[in-house]
C-alpha cells in the first residue's frame, strides 16, 4: 500500500511503499490478525466474477504495516510495477475486443437477414449479413484495431525483451526509451478503441447482442474499465505529452521516429504500399508540427493549456502507432504472397492487406480533425467556469 510517514514531504515526495499483511507475524513466531478488515465488496458495471473489496484498516488502532525499500520512494517503486501493469491491460484488452471479433464473425457468417440492395426479388433467400458492406465495414474495424494492437504489443514486447537481454550501453538505453514512449500507447489505444470495436460487434448482432445467449454484453461491460485501469487515458495523454515526448531532450520521441521511418521506407519500395506509406509521413509531419506548436503554447501559456487536451494527443498518436504497425504488416504481407503461398494463407495475407486498407482510408483521416483541434488556440475547457455547468 502507498501511505505517508508522519513528517514525511508535502506532496507525491512524502510517499512510502508498505506491506500491509491480513496477519502479522509476532516475536515468539504466531501469527496474529492485523486489525485489516473487508468492510464492504464493491458492485461493478463488468469484472462480476472478481471480488474487488473495500478494506478497513485500524479499527482496534492495532494494524501494522511495514516499510518498503527507502522512506518517500513509495512513487518511484510503484512505477516499476506500474510500466508492466500497463501493458497488461493493454493486452487483457486486446484480448476481449478479439474474443468480441470472432463472436461477431462466426454470428455474421450464420445469420440470414436481407438481401443485396441490387436484388429487387423478395422472393429470393436472404443473405448472411457479412455480405452487407456495413457489416464488412464494422468487422473490419474490429479487426483493424485488434491486429493493430496485438501487433503493436509485439513490437514493445521486442523492446523490451532487447533491452533486457543487451549490456549496459547506447542500445540498451535505445529500447528502453522506445518502451518508455510506447507505453502509454500501448495501454490507451487497445483499451479505448476496443471499446468502440465490441460496440461495433453489437451493432452486427442487433438486439441478440444485448442477450446472455451471446458473450458481448459480457465484453462490452469487462472492457469497459481498462480505459480507466493504471491510469486513466487522460494520464496516459499527459504522461506521453507532458513527459515521454520531453525525456531526455526529445531522444525517445526522435528513436521511434526513427523506427516509424525505418518502415516506411520499405513500403514505398513496394508499389502497392507506397500511396500508404506517404499517408503515413505525412501523418508523421502532421504530428511533430502537432508537438512543436503545443511546446511553444506551453512557454506561452503555460502547463494548463498546454496539457488540456493530452487525451487528443494521445489519441492522434495511437492511430498514427497502428498505421506504422499495419504497414509493417503489409510490408511482410508482401513478401509472404510472392512466395506462392498455399490457398489458406493467401486468404490470411490478403485479409491483412485489406485491413491495412480499411484502416489507412477510415481511421487515418481522422488525424486531420484532432491536428485542427489541438492546434487551434480557442482554450474553452480551461475558460469555462465551473458555474456554467449549473442548471
Amino acid at each position: 500500500m502507498l501511505a505517508r510517514i508522519e513528517g514525511a514531504p508535502a506532496g507525491t515526495r512524502g510517499i512510502s511503499l508498505f506491506i500491509v499483511p491480513k496477519k502479522r507475524i509476532e516475536s515468539d513466531g504466531s501469527l496474529a490478525a492485523n486489525d485489516l478488515n473487508t468492510s464492504g465488496v464493491y458492485h461493478k458495471l463488468g469484472y462480476r466474477g472478481c471480488p474487488i473489496v473495500q478494506l478497513s484498516m485500524g479499527d482496534k488502532n492495532d494494524c501494522h504495516g511495514y516499510l518498503v525499500g527507502d522512506a518517500n520512494s513509495g512513487l518511484k517503486y510503484m512505477f516499476q510495477m506500474m510500466n508492466a501493469a500497463r501493458i497488461g491491460v493493454g493486452l487483457g484488452a486486446t484480448a476481449k475486443s478479439t474474443a468480441a471479433y470472432y463472436a461477431t464473425l462466426d454470428y455474421a457468417k450464420t445469420r440470414c437477414q436481407g438481401r443485396k440492395v441490387t436484388e429487387k426479388d423478395p422472393l429470393k433467400p436472404q443473405v448472411p449479413i457479412i455480405e452487407h458492406a456495413d457489416i464488412k465495414r464494422a468487422l473490419l474495424f474490429q479487426k483493424a484495431v485488434n491486429e493493430g494492437s496485438l501487433s503493436l504489443l509485439l513490437q514493445s514486447a521486442k523492446y523490451l525483451d532487447l533491452y533486457h537481454a543487451l549490456p549496459e550501453g547506447d542500445e540498451k538505453e535505445k529500447y528502453n526509451l522506445l518502451t518508455e514512449i510506447l507505453t502509454p500507447i500501448v495501454k490507451t489505444y487497445p483499451s479505448e478503441m476496443g471499446v468502440h470495436a465490441i460496440s461495433q460487434g453489437l451493432q452486427c448482432f442487433g438486439g441478440s447482442g444485448y442477450c446472455d445467449d451471446y458473450p458481448l454484453e459480457q465484453y462490452y461491460r469487462d472492457i469497459r474499465i481498462d480505459p480507466i485501469h493504471e491510469g486513466t487515458t487522460a494520464i496516459q495523454g499527459m504522461d506521453l505529452l507532458g513527459r515521454k515526448a520531453l525525456m531526455k531532450d526529445g531522444k525517445a520521441m526522435l528513436l521511434l521516429m526513427e523506427e516509424i521511418n525505418l518502415t516506411i521506407t520499405a513500403a514505398r519500395a513496394i508499389p502497392e504500399l507506397a500511396p500508404k506509406a506517404e499517408k503515413l509521413a505525412e501523418a508523421l509531419g502532421t504530428q511533430q508540427n502537432v508537438t512543436a506548436a503545443l511546446f511553444k503554447v506551453a512557454g506561452e501559456k503555460g502547463p494548463e493549456i498546454f496539457l488540456a487536451d493530452a487525451t487528443l494527443y494521445i489519441e492522434m498518436f495511437g492511430i498514427i502507432a497502428i498505421g506504422w504497425q499495419w504497414l509493417l504488416q503489409g510490408v511482410k504481407a508482401k513478401d509472404a504472397l510472392a512466395g506462392n503461398p498455399s490457398k489458406a494463407d493467401l486468404n490470411f495475407y490478403q485479409g491483412k492487406l485489406f485491413t491495412l486498407r480499411f484502416f489507412f482510408e477510415y481511421e487515418m483521416p481522422k488525424i486531420e480533425g484532432l491536428a485542427v483541434r489541438l492546434m487551434s488556440s480557442d482554450a474553452v475547457t480551461v475558460e469555462m467556469e465551473t458555474a456554467f455547468f449549473d442548471d
